[in-house]
């Protein structure tokens, strides 16, 4: 009885409007009283059901949060993977050694593949048949990933340098539309540089910067250009190159190089 008196005064408390407006008879009988605490019930489990509700929402919402998160992690890493790539193409192709360069005699100019005279040996093969040159159009564009993947696996993988060397002039002379040509040519021009080849190279890296004004590797090959100059001991044209990468790329990493590479002039 005592608990029910308790739950009578609580009643009251909460809905003292309602109270006003009701006959006394309705408050001392036992009948009112349970359909009172009836009433609170059912508030109860309204309220509890509703944070239920709330809370299964908050849930849904934090899965959904998580799988976002999930996703942006993931294109986070598979875009980090491409840039270590780069970035262990540029270091393997730095850390070639000098002996080994050294003690292989420099091919002559004569021998480096030449994208042109291939070109043109291709095209009367090309003019003879118009269905013939179009499956190997389709040929070659359906080998274009691997033949690339092929020439800096050479220098990655078997460290082959001298066989990357023709690898990546092949790509440029049997895929010149491809969107990986720029890159291509400075890697050419990296494995010759390295063998002190300085004049092709120079020729590599100076179609980076005149054909391929976008290129995310137009800022190093200037770079390239400039210090080919100043081992050439032609300091003057050195200055003109570095002082374009400034000038032009002042926030990259290339221009800290060129930087320092201006101050030991």
């Amino acid at each position: 009885m005592t608990y029910k008196l308790a739950a009578i005064v609580m009643a009251a408390v909460l809905s003292t409007a309602c109270l006003a407006q009701a006959p006394v008879s309705s408050v001392g009988g036992s009948g009112s009283v349970d359909d009172r605490l009836a009433e609170l019930e059912r508030g109860f489990n309204a309220r509890s059901q509703s944070q239920i509700t709330q809370q299964n929402q908050l849930n849904s919402l934090q899965r959904e949060v998580s799988e976002l998160r999930g996703t942006l992690e993931e294109q986070s890493y598979r875009l980090e993977q491409v840039i270590e790539r780069q970035k262990d193409i540029l270091l393997q192709l730095q850390d070639i050694a000098q002996p080994q360069a050294a003690a292989t005699p420099p091919a002559p100019a004569s021998n480096e593949p030449d994208p042109k005279a291939a070109s043109n040996k291709a095209e009367p093969a090309a003019s003879t048949s118009n269905t013939a040159s179009t499956n190997s159009t389709t040929t070659a564009h359906g080998n274009e990933q691997a033949a690339y993947d092929n020439a800096v696996n050479l220098v990655l993988q078997d460290k082959d340098y001298a066989a990357a060397i023709p690898a990546f002039a092949r790509f440029i002379t049997q895929y010149p539309e491809s969107g990986y040509v720029p890159n291509a040519h400075y890697w050419l021009g990296q494995l010759l540089y390295t063998q002190k080849r300085f004049d092709q190279a120079k020729a590599q890296f100076a179609r980076v910067v005149e054909a391929y004004p976008q290129s995310t590797k137009r800022a190093e090959s200037l770079l390239k250009l400039g210090q080919i100059a100043k081992e050439q001991n032609n300091n003057s044209q050195a200055r003109v190159y570095l002082e374009q990468v400034l000038n032009e790329y002042g926030s990259s990493s290339s221009a800290g190089l060129a930087q320092q590479a201006l101050d030991s002039l």
